[in-house]
């Protein structure tokens, strides 16, 4: 008689069919002479099934069943965890699934920051060590053993850490009677609370209007602009981590000017200097110094720089453009008995009824470099003289070539 059992992992045999008749009815399975077909495989039908008759002695062939199944992960720990600056996070998943699952973690928007992995059978850690705010962000855990579609499992990490306060202009230009606005980028968890001071005093909430500009954009408007506003500005930002400020300045002063000229110059011993700066009170003088420019090989040798030459000038040589953006003047000055063919280096400042701007970089020119026709490198007019003297020399010479009777046609032929 044909006898069909499984082999239990503990060693004890559950009897499934004797002969036709099935003794476990509910694990659907069926017998057709001498097989056995079971439907509707779950993971705990795994493990060896045996076919045994008993005769003398007994005759018994095992099968083994191996049930594949698509892989499965579930995140160790809270969706969400809040840690603070400096500290370390270890983040933890488990998988099952058959086969073993490979399992890999990614950052959210970003590539997975250096981190400590462990991977044993069904579980992944990964640990974080001395996390900033660059580290937040959500840490994906993903199974895949190739049987159905990959599992996921997320953690969020938010890093608490003390106010960061920076600035989008360290100096804002501005004029009276103007609308001026300081802005402060403030970052920082919790959200910190931010304040603006002027000479260590709180600024009059009647004239100067704070307000919150999207998540970390903090500004303050200053409307009708005095002399009297000008100065320093602190925008503070305190949270229970800690506190930090910056600092912006308020100015009438003109803007550091910046030279438009080109390099190359048109004129021998002239040239002749542009630049713009912007200002919202009129120009009222402008400094301009120049030199001859050492050239590199000057340098090697240590030889001394040429002495500037410093001109004060009034506003007569430049004209204005108002743009859209503010007070943008345009200026212009000749330099004049400059040598030929020589480079030269500038540098410009401005000054309205508040004081002076920075100075400008250092800007580099040169006056025009061909030669003049008839004139050879060394400066001589040896080029001059040498072109009539060779045509003077060679016109004989052409003249009896040209009545030579080599020339004629019966000589070639």
């Amino acid at each position: 008689m044909l006898m069909f059992k499984q082999a239990l992992p503990d060693g004890e045999q559950v009897m499934l069919f004797v002969g036709n008749l099935t003794l476990r009815p509910f694990m659907r399975l069926t017998k057709v002479g001498n097989s056995f077909t079971l439907s509707g495989v779950r993971r705990s039908h795994a493990g060896r099934y045996v076919c045994r008759i008993e005769t003398s002695p007994a005759i018994e062939v095992t099968h083994t069943l191996d049930v594949q199944y698509p892989a499965t992960v579930r995140r160790v720990g809270e969706e969400m965890q809040q840690v603070l600056k400096g500290s370390t996070v270890t983040l933890e998943c488990m998988t099952e699934g058959n086969p073993p699952a490979a399992i890999t973690w990614s950052h959210q928007h970003a590539h997975l920051p250096a981190a400590k992995q462990a991977n044993k059978q069904g579980q992944s850690i990964i640990t974080l060590e001395n996390v900033d705010k660059q580290l937040e962000g959500t840490y994906t855990c993903t199974a895949s053993n190739g049987v159905g579609a990959p599992s996921s499992a997320s953690t969020t990490i938010q890093v608490e850490y003390p106010p960061e306060v920076y600035t989008e202009q360290a100096m804002v230009h501005t004029g009276e009677g103007d609308l001026a606005q300081l802005v402060c980028v403030v970052e920082g968890r919790p959200t910190p609370t931010v304040s603006w001071t002027k000479g260590g005093l709180s600024v009059d909430p009647t004239r100067h209007m704070s307000k919150h500009n999207g998540r970390h954009h903090h500004g303050l408007t200053i409307s009708g602009v005095t002399t009297e506003d000008f100065g320093e500005y602190t925008c503070s930002a305190v949270s229970p981590l800690g506190s930090a400020n910056a600092t912006i300045r308020l100015t009438g002063l003109p803007r550091t000017p910046k030279i438009t000229s080109s390099p190359a110059g048109g004129e021998k011993t002239t040239y002749t200097l542009t630049w713009e700066t912007e200002t919202y009170t009129p120009i009222t003088m402008y400094r301009l110094q120049y030199r001859e420019r050492v050239d590199e090989y000057m340098n090697s040798i240590k030889q001394a720089p040429r002495q500037w030459t410093i001109g004060l000038h009034n506003n007569r040589t430049f004209w204005s453009h108002h743009g859209l953006a503010g007070n943008i003047q345009h200026m212009s000055h000749p330099i004049v008995d400059l040598q030929p063919a020589t480079d030269y280096e500038a540098v410009v400042s401005v000054e309205n009824k508040f004081g002076w701007s920075g100075d400008s970089e250092v800007f580099h020119f040169y006056t025009r470099k061909e030669m003049a026709v008839g004139h050879s490198t060394s400066g001589g007019e040896m080029a001059t003289h040498t072109q009539p003297l060779l045509l003077l020399f060679l016109l004989p010479l052409l003249l009896l070539f040209v009545s030579s009777p080599l020339l004629t046609v019966s000589h070639f032929s």
